[in-house]
């Protein structure tokens, strides 16, 4: 998926009922710029909507402005609340799943106003760069930005990159 920065829609973040809360989790020290959009890094949010269908371990939400016009998550979905709101057994959701945890596998999605796309199976590193980079990277290839992405931190913003 190839999208402008300047004319991709704001997303209503309840139509998307994983959509992550910009407001929860968020990581300080992980506000990036990319090109002219603003990346902020969440620490497992909430979902917007108030459902507890998936387990987010981290996200990137991405803001024009005020406008979040993408976020980025690494999710898992939450077969024990999968079992409750289906009324099926876990058991059956665990041989849906191949697993004997409580929880699919760990995936990527990007979502915009009007896509969820699934990225595939995460298989990178659970560390904070690995994760760092794996956010950025999708954002920028998203958008096409091909200059480095600058950590903005504290008042004086004083600029790092990623690499």
């Amino acid at each position: 998926m190839l999208l402008d920065p300047v004319s991709q829609a704001a997303i209503d973040p309840l139509i998307w009922h994983s959509f992550p809360d910009e407001n929860d989790g968020i990581l300080a020290d992980e506000i990036w710029k990319c090109g002219t959009l603003v990346c902020t890094m969440l620490k497992n949010p909430a979902c917007k909507s108030g459902e507890d269908l998936v387990n987010i371990p981290y996200s990137m939400i991405v803001k024009r402005g005020k406008k979040v016009i993408l976020a980025v998550s690494l999710e898992q979905e939450d077969l024990r609340s999968l079992s409750y709101k289906l009324g099926c057994s876990l058991r059956e959701l665990q041989e849906d799943y191949q697993t004997k945890g409580y929880f699919s596998e760990l995936r990527g999605y990007v979502y915009t106003n009007e896509v969820r796309e699934d990225l595939g199976p995460y298989e990178g590193g659970m560390d904070m760069q690995s994760i760092r980079i794996f956010l950025l990277e999708t954002v920028c290839d998203t958008f096409d930005i091909l200059s480095e992405p600058v950590q903005l931190q504290g008042e004086d913003k004083v600029a790092r990159k990623t690499h």
